[in-house]
């Protein structure tokens, strides 16, 4: 058998074309692969990241007009004796936000010294504890004979998108006498329609209405106002089925 030299089996030519070639597609499946694995990891940080700061935002935006966090929010329910000032600070030295007319409905929220930190209305501010009357009506009331649970709750007005203001049972929230009326949504299965409910903080409600986003242990309290219902929030509440 004649010896053949190699150069003549792999010519230069093959080694400088081909070879080059072969080797640049390696590298550059290589390098595709290690993008995609990197380019994958990172897209399932940044979601990951996305869920924690969209979480964060959603807790935010539930503190940001409930005012204070679920848990320090006292249901304590107050009756104004005079016609009262509402003032940014706990003192008079402190700028009036709101006059508040006698036997004014407010909820206590905080205190410092004999000044109360209260809300009214959508506004919180302070007001002397010395014109303050608290209610003994849902005090006295006896609630522990009730079904009781803990909801999430948020708030509604009779005017949002899409609403006709009439609810499910057919309580008109529009017209003029039902303007502070008592009402929630509610989920069927769970809480009755027509049913009286206790809500801490709310008070003593009809269960009059129902909604496509009420499902299970939640329920939509009804404020007269866009920004009352702003005010509520989103928070944890207990509820007593009377």
């Amino acid at each position: 058998m004649s010896k053949i030299p190699m150069k003549k089996l792999f010519p230069e030519s093959f080694k400088n074309s081909k070879g080059v070639m072969l080797i640049s597609t390696l590298s550059l499946m290589i390098a595709f692969v290690v993008a995609t694995i990197f380019s994958t990891t990172t897209n399932e940080q940044a979601s990951k990241t996305e869920v924690k700061v969209e979480a964060s935002k959603e807790e935010q935006y539930a503190n940001r007009f409930a005012g204070e966090k679920v848990a320090t929010v006292a249901a304590k329910k107050y009756k104004t004796t005079a016609t009262l000032n509402m003032r940014t600070g706990p003192s008079t030295k402190y700028k009036k936000i709101k006059t508040l007319p006698r036997n004014a409905s407010v909820t206590y929220l905080s205190k410092k010294g004999s000044w109360y930190k209260v809300s009214y209305k959508g506004k919180k501010g302070y007001v002397s504890s010395k014109y303050l009357k608290r209610t003994t009506k849902a005090a006295s009331a006896n609630y522990s004979n009730g079904r009781t649970m803990y909801v999430t709750s948020t708030a509604y007005t009779a005017y949002c998108a899409g609403c006709s203001g009439v609810t499910a049972t057919g309580i008109n929230l529009r017209s003029k006498k039902n303007q502070n009326k008592k009402v929630i949504a509610v989920d069927p299965m769970v809480i009755p329609l027509g049913s009286k409910v206790y809500v801490q903080g709310y008070g003593v409600a009809i269960a009059g209405d129902k909604g496509g986003a009420i499902r299970g242990k939640r329920i939509d309290v009804f404020k007269s106002s866009k920004r009352a219902a702003l005010n509520w929030g989103r928070r944890t509440v207990k509820i007593t089925i009377l």
